[in-house]
């Protein structure tokens, strides 16, 4: 298992979710969630273990849990750049 962390943009309260593009370098993965109750949080981590088909326990939200700004950790077998594809892919 490898754990690998990663910088992320959110945009919540989008029509759907699903990755869209990059912002300030940082992958961004737009959100039908709104930025309330933590939702956007849970939408993103379920987003991801969907993607990477993962558990939903794999992914740790370590950083900017109230920001759009976040950074994740992802224990997976996957690579780092291998991770980076299915997420934008």
């Amino acid at each position: 298992m490898t754990i690998a962390k990663f910088p992320i943009y959110v945009q919540p309260g989008a029509k759907q979710t699903g990755f869209a593009g990059y912002f300030a370098g940082k992958i961004k993965i737009k959100l039908n969630a709104p930025a309330q109750d933590n939702k956007a949080n849970q939408e993103l981590i379920i987003f991801l273990a969907k993607k990477l088909n993962i558990p939903k326990n794999n992914i740790t939200l370590i950083q900017g849990s109230t920001n759009r700004h976040k950074v994740v950790s992802i224990d997976s077998d996957y690579s780092a750049a291998e991770i980076i594809k299915k997420i934008t892919g």
